[in-house]
């Protein structure tokens, strides 16, 4: 099995050639890996390295990741979540569980924590509640978890310290009881923090259980140095990663030499849900409270924080596709369900082309809420025994990349030509040079790309789905191209939607043959009458 390698460095501080550089040199001596985390921070106060990047005279070698800011002095610079700083350079966030393309599970919780810091920091600080968050994303789906590959946090949980055997210093402000509870939990085989000076890599440690008969992995907690520092401590770090979920258990469990218990209370394993409250005792250690009552005033959505001119928002007024927005072309609508719609597609395919939209606004499936997704998949299966009717099957596909409201593209294609969809778009994509993967049987691509991330993503009428991460200059007609080639749908003058655009008048007769064949299918009448 392929393992998936993966680079690590500490504090860039600004320090962009001298990274890229080296793993540049790395690169040519080691082969290519396939992605670089940099788990601290990563702007400086002087950032002019960056700009030979972001105008492409110097090249980012290894896709890199970069996480939430701790000093609000840089949170100015960081773009929205998912997005790309420079080419090949993606903000990830401030939390969340990644999973690669290959099932690598990356969870992250950076910056300050704000109760034991004792004050709010705008975008560099977190709650309680997001550490449950991104424990409850590792354990969804999992029915029986066994950890995750990759845990990155700016500080450190408190007790890693207590190493018997190589001495330590942390500053009381670096470590955090929260993050304590989340290791624990999650049971990182790798945990990666930054360091503001020296490299350390402490003792392996064997995780804990509910159950004291049950074995758990063991984690290595490693800090790196700041990149490109005086002291030459280490500061850049590479593995393969083959992911948790794929190993089998003799190797996950099997032990070290060199390990020791877990450093942490295994009290916090009985505990739902982290401290309410922290309270500070006399000599400026803290402990957690809990029994306090609940305080949800630090509660926030993943990427709330951001401050609102950093949000590239589009009013709902100003949507093409939010229902309640007066630019949005109502004749063109099919019906409307309690949380999403169908519509003609412009410039259609087929005069059965249409598209699945989110009521509100809502970038991408990745973004989208649960419930949202239930319904859009409600639509979907709906679609499918509609055009099963005409002896049709269908492709589903979303492209995220330079759209603002999410739009899935529901085609119809003949069943004489479902075999060979899949070889076309690994065609298409091969001479376009996009890098296309078939995902997992019942994956899904939440579970495969960053919230937000660019991507194209695809299902087709076999079950199969494919994935494209999008990268700048991805065709923005690629689904259309694939489906309107002469094995499929053999309508190439309409793979721009602009070259094949009807009258309104066209639209509306479009409109009302669907909705009439539609109706017997259509679940929104029901809902309709339901709620009357």
């Amino acid at each position: 099995m392929d393992k998936q390698k993966t680079l690590i460095c500490g504090d860039v501080n600004g320090n962009f050639n001298a990274l890229f550089t080296r793993v540049e040199s790395i690169v040519k001596k080691s082969g290519q890996f396939d992605l670089l985390l940099c788990v601290g921070t990563f702007f400086g106060d002087d950032n002019s390295q960056l700009d030979a990047y972001k105008m492409g005279t110097r090249k980012v070698p290894v896709t890199t990741y970069v996480f939430g800011p701790s000093n609000p002095d840089h949170a100015h610079h960081y773009c929205e979540e998912g997005s790309e700083i420079v080419p090949n350079v993606i903000y990830m966030g401030r939390r969340g569980l990644f999973n690669t393309s290959t099932d690598v599970k990356i969870a992250y919780l950076t910056g300050l924590s704000r109760r034991e810091l004792g004050k709010d920091i705008p975008m560099c600080t977190y709650e309680p509640s997001d550490c449950s968050a991104v424990r409850d994303a590792c354990f969804r789906g999992q029915s029986e978890f066994r950890g995750v590959d990759v845990l990155i946090t700016t500080l450190w949980p408190s007790g890693i310290q207590q190493d018997e055997c190589q001495k330590v210093d942390v500053e009381q402000d670096r470590l955090s009881d929260l993050l304590s509870w989340l290791a624990i939990h999650i049971k990182p085989r790798y945990h990666f923090v930054p360091s503001k000076d020296k490299f350390f890599e402490r003792q392996p440690y064997r995780n804990q259980s509910m159950h004291q008969d049950y074995r758990e992995c063991a984690t290595r907690f490693i800090a790196l140095a700041p990149v490109g520092n005086n002291l030459k401590e280490k500061w850049i770090y590479a593995c393969s990663l083959q992911p948790i979920s794929k190993m089998r258990m003799t190797d996950l469990l099997q032990a070290t030499t060199d390990e020791t218990p877990c450093p942490y209370d295994p009290e916090m394993l009985k505990q739902h849900q982290p401290g309410k409250v922290v309270k500070f005792t006399g000599n400026g250690q803290f402990f957690f409270d809990m029994n306090a009552p609940d305080d949800d005033q630090g509660k926030r959505k993943r990427g709330s924080d951001k401050p609102e001119s950093k949000k590239r928002n589009i009013e709902p007024e100003e949507c093409w596709f939010c229902l309640s927005s007066p630019k949005v072309e109502s004749h063109l609508v099919i019906c409307v369900g309690t949380l999403c719609y169908l519509a003609l597609a412009k410039g259609p395919l087929t005069p059965y082309h249409v598209l699945i939209l989110p009521i509100q606004h809502h970038q991408s499936t990745t973004r989208a809420p649960d419930d949202v997704i239930k319904e859009i998949t409600k639509f979907k299966d709906t679609l499918k025994k509609f055009y099963a009717t005409m002896n049709m099957g269908v492709v589903f596909f979303e492209r995220n990349y330079r759209t603002s409201h999410m739009q899935i593209q529901c085609v119809p294609v003949p069943r004489a030509s479902e075999l060979q969809i899949l070889e076309v778009f690994q065609d298409e994509a091969g001479i376009a040079s996009i890098q296309m993967e078939v995902l997992p049987p019942y994956s899904e691509i939440r579970q495969v790309t960053l919230p937000g991330a660019p991507y194209f993503h695809a299902e087709l009428p076999s079950g199969e789905q494919i994935y494209a991460k999008t990268k700048q200059h991805f065709p923005l007609q690629f689904g259309r191209d694939v489906l309107s080639s002469p094995p499929i749908l053999n309508c190439e003058d309409k793979a721009d939607w602009r070259q094949c655009q009807l009258t309104k008048e066209e639209e509306e007769k479009h409109v009302a043959n669907f909705r009439a064949k539609f109706k017997p299918f259509d679940f929104t009448i029901e809902d309709d009458s339901d709620s009357d």
